[in-house]
């Protein structure tokens, strides 16, 4: 009952995530020139996104298909092009929906209807794809591209046969490269045919012999023959080929595992980690080959980082908690052997251990409670194996899967999408009343708006745009006018800003106060004393999960302690009582719903901060920072389709972050 190490060539990596499919690709773009050549429409901008489409700069991409788009959104090639490029940044939902607009612009181009179908698979709309292919079969028979591109959707959808079929076909009409034969390799092996799969990766090598990919799959292949010393030489090619293949390095260290060499599987699987820093797989992997290798603390490290990335893991809560209670840390033990019984309440062997654990914590009453219920679900499981085994084998498969990315990550030479990125809010806009750089601020026009100070507002979320000496300078003008004519609410005003903008929170307030005493509807001093409120009790309470709280879901403190001379003025309360008389003032300013949104996302009220931001988007449908916020805010409510369709419009609108959290938390 209290082993750790069940079967490595069954439990160490699924079964079925043994073999990697080959994945989908987009046709090249020297097969999309006729495409290509007729997006004249859209003049420099569309070619020089060509361009940077070639060299695999999607991002550069977007900005000059965005604003071709603008200029003539009538062109179904301009549309195309930026699905292209999104399907790059692997935002399939973004690229599905170019593609359709594409379609709708213009019903005739196979070319967009095969590429909108490879985007369907990844979306798992297997019919609408089967659907595009057949159109575009019926358009273009002698593709070979389509061909291929439909064997692999054949292959998600488990038809081996068909997919065979397929990469025939393609074949035959002159299909180049050797991704083909890897694909027919993939359909070989799902009816273990494994010689005929063996036969077409080494047609593939003919064709390129220089293809990591295919040396990696040939060494899955002979680990699934039982053949591992073949399949590490096959594993070690693709790593000389290409040194950051962590599918190769991960692979390797299975086969090494097989031949009992711990201590060089041990270093495959840091270098995947370095690699692929969220990468479950290699995490547990290590903490089992730790256990192996009497490192226990070492592996309690590991299965905690697996905890994180995969929460409903059952073995890696069951695991640590018995390596807890091996190194005495009983609290810790029982915390996990709680939490693996509330994901599966009939696991026998996690409630005789937490039997062990109790007794060890002197919780006599509790343990005794344990055993008598081990010892009842063993009786049921005696009388009753079959099903019961049956139920319990079904939902610890949908418990145990862990997620294992083999891409380059979190280094600069990585694809964009792939890089590390800190998740967290876009951050509030203040009021800005110098010049700065115009992609660094946002403008909104309030003339005729009896509330504000000026005709055109400028707003920014970013620091740093002043140099102090300039702020200070301005502080000490408004001074003198403050001395000459008295509490006047445009120099208190002004000077409040600069304060805020020297993140001298507490004068800034008392600024915005006497303004407001002032002149109580003045906008721009309820909206600035808002901002500078918030980072006031942010700085006082000396707490970051307003902004982490994004995905952690962690918000910050209702209202701060007696850390002021009246803690009752500085809550999160009297900062959105602010907010709510602004946008009584002035209903249509898009920058005071999001700052609102921000407030909500900050104190846990994701549902308000989702409508706010809703708010901010109804009048600013461009609104990039309220479409990334509400996007984070969806996904932490468990909306992760309409998340991601908002990150996915964060992105086109320039968040480059935003396909970073896709990568993350979107096509599980």
């Amino acid at each position: 009952r209290t082993s750790y190490l069940v079967p490595r060539t069954s439990y160490l990596v699924p079964r079925t995530s043994y073999f990697k499919m080959y994945p989908f690709r987009l046709l090249p773009l020297l097969l999309l020139m006729p495409v290509l050549l007729q997006a004249q429409a859209g003049g420099g901008y569309s070619r020089t996104a060509v361009e940077h489409i070639r060299k695999g700069e999607y991002i550069d991409a977007l900005d000059y298909l965005n604003t071709a788009i603008r200029k003539d959104p009538g062109v179904p090639e301009l549309w195309f092009l930026r699905g292209y490029a999104k399907y790059g940044l692997d935002d399939y939902l973004g690229a599905e929906q170019d593609y359709t607009r594409s379609i709708e612009l213009s019903p005739h181009l196979p070319d967009v209807f095969i590429n909108r179908a490879i985007v369907r698979s990844q979306l798992q709309d297997y019919r609408g794809a089967m659907a595009d292919y057949d159109t575009a079969i019926a358009m273009d028979p002698d593709n070979p591209e389509l061909w291929f591109n439909r064997a692999r959707t054949n292959l998600v959808l488990k038809k081996p046969y068909s997919c065979i079929i397929d990469c025939n076909q393609a074949v035959k009409l002159g299909y180049e490269g050797e991704t083909v034969y890897i694909l027919r390799a993939s359909a070989e092996v799902e009816i273990k045919r494994f010689d005929e799969a063996i036969a077409d990766l080494g047609k593939a090598l003919e064709v390129n012999p220089k293809n990591s990919y295919t040396f990696s799959q040939r060494g899955v292949l002979r680990m699934e023959m039982e053949q591992p010393d073949s399949a590490i030489a096959d594993f070690t090619r693709a790593v000389e080929l290409d040194t950051v293949n962590s599918y190769a390095l991960f692979n390797r260290a299975l086969a090494l595992l097989k031949k009992e060499k711990r201590v060089p599987a041990l270093a495959d699987l840091n270098r995947v980690i370095r690699i692929s820093p969220y990468n479950s797989y290699a995490y547990y992997n290590r903490a089992i080959t730790l256990i192996g290798m009497g490192d226990k603390a070492g592996a309690i490290r590991d299965f905690e980082v697996v905890s994180k990335l995969d929460p409903k893991n059952i073995v890696t809560h069951f695991y640590r908690g018995q390596l807890r209670a091996e190194t005495g840390d009983y609290s810790g033990a029982l915390a996990d052997l709680d939490r693996t019984i509330e994901l599966l309440p009939d696991y026998t062997d996690a409630w005789f251990r937490r039997y062990e654990v109790k007794m060890k914590l002197k919780d006599t009453k509790g343990a005794r409670a344990d055993y008598q219920q081990a010892l009842e679900l063993s009786r049921r499981n005696h009388l009753n194996p079959d099903s019961l085994r049956a139920a319990r084998t079904d939902y610890l498969k949908s418990l145990v899967k862990l997620s294992g990315d083999f891409e380059e990550m979190n280094t600069m030479t990585a694809r964009w999408q792939n890089q590390a990125v800190d998740v967290q809010l876009r951050p509030q806009f203040t009021l800005l009343l110098w010049k700065a750089d115009f992609g660094k601020v946002r403008l909104y026009d309030v003339y005729r708006k009896d509330h504000w100070f000026t005709t055109i507002l400028t707003l920014t979320a970013e620091t740093g745009l002043v140099d102090d000496s300039v702020l200070f300078a301005e502080v000490r003008l408004r001074t003198r006018q403050v001395d000459s004519l008295g509490p006047q609410p445009d120099p208190l005003f002004r000077r409040g800003v600069a304060w805020q903008q020297l993140k001298a929170w507490d004068q800034a307030i008392a600024d915005f106060d006497a303004a407001l005493l002032a002149d109580s509807n003045h906008a721009g001093a309820l909206f600035s004393r808002a901002a500078a409120r918030f980072e006031w009790i942010r700085r006082i309470t000396l707490r970051e999960e307003y902004q982490g709280g994004a995905i952690s879901g962690k918000p910050a403190p209702a209202a701060v302690p007696g850390n002021f001379p009246d803690s009752l003025v500085h809550t999160y309360a009297a900062v959105m009582a602010d907010l709510d008389r602004l946008l009584l003032l002035d209903p249509g300013f898009a920058a005071g719903w999001f700052n609102r949104g921000f407030v909500n996302s900050s104190t846990g009220n994701y549902g308000d901060a989702v409508a706010d931001y809703s708010k901010a988007l109804s009048l600013e449908s461009n609104f990039a920072e309220a479409a990334y916020n509400r996007g984070l805010m969806n996904i932490l409510l468990g909306n992760n389709h309409q998340g991601c369709i908002d990150l996915s419009r964060a992105g086109e609108l320039g968040i480059r972050d935003a396909y970073r959290v896709m990568k993350r938390h979107c096509y599980k």
